[in-house]
């Protein structure tokens, strides 16, 4: 699935006036619901939708840019629209900035995989500045679309040098942040983890007869843990870790992770699954 393939001119809105985060949700659904996907389904489905997983965390990425995105259950197809604002709106972004490029997604939620592949295509577009520049300064719904469809067909070209990796270790002990974490990573276009089931010494040295007493020993909620593998560039670290720090609260205070992360001296082979 391709980006011309869930965007059309009349999902295109240029100069919209909402300065609020709830009006523009609101503006965001009733654009949505010019598709004939949406159409038929409630507009408060839809707005609930989108405000919840704004209550996760602000899909604003930073630099003046949003990715509202809800996966609903009576819906066919994926819809996207794209809107602009001269003014900016306070979007609760992670940089504290205005946001001026809005891409809106919805689609089925029994399809994660194709839902992540489209957000993925769209960070990917936003990531280039010439890119958002260029969507930002659209005169007109048409021209926006146009410019949007462009770019996507163009992608964005690659740097003749790769930037410093770093190898990122995330050991998880609050395992209903997970998802957050793994949807997080494929807004801001890392496109691959691994995680595996992980164990405390806790929760090994519990079953050793010498210790069987200690029930909580060092903490009942450490003996089972999520740790994620992933590759970053550098100067992504800052960033991922205060989006995580936004969720759980600050990791130097709280128990419910850690993170490391180590130079790569070596890479053969991907992580990237999309």
């Amino acid at each position: 699935m391709k980006i011309q393939d869930i965007l059309n001119k009349e999902l295109c809105q240029v100069g919209i006036k909402s300065k609020k985060k709830k009006d523009i949700l609101l503006d965001i659904t009733e654009l949505l619901q010019k598709s004939s996907a949406a159409a038929k389904i409630n507009k408060d489905i839809i707005y609930d939708a989108l405000q919840e997983r704004e209550e996760l965390g602000s899909t604003a990425l930073g630099n003046g840019i949003a990715i509202p995105h809800a996966k609903l259950e009576k819906i066919d197809d994926f819809v996207l629209a794209v809107l602009t604002s001269p003014k900016g709106v306070n979007f609760n972004a992670v940089d504290r900035k205005s946001v001026h490029v809005i891409f809106a997604l919805i689609g089925p939620k029994d399809k994660p995989n194709e839902h992540l592949k489209l957000l993925s295509m769209i960070s990917q577009i936003l990531r280039d500045r010439n890119s958002v520049a260029d969507i930002q300064n659209s005169k007109n719904a048409e021209t926006l679309y146009e410019t949007v469809i462009l770019r996507s067909k163009k992608g964005i070209e690659r740097k003749s040098e790769k930037e410093k990796q770093k190898l990122m270790i995330i050991v998880l002990y609050e395992e209903q942040h997970l998802e957050d974490i793994l949807e997080m990573f494929i807004e801001l276009d890392i496109k691959g983890a691994t995680v595996l089931d992980s164990v405390g010494m806790g929760g090994i040295l519990r079953k050793a007869p010498l210790f069987a007493d200690f029930t909580n020993f060092l903490g009942q909620n450490k003996n089972y843990s999520k740790t994620i593998l992933t590759l970053v560039e550098e100067k992504m670290v800052p960033r991922i870790v205060k989006r995580i720090e936004d969720k759980m609260g600050d990791l130097s205070k709280h128990t419910g992770a850690s993170i490391i992360t180590l130079d790569v001296s070596f890479m053969k082979g991907t992580l990237e699954y999309l």
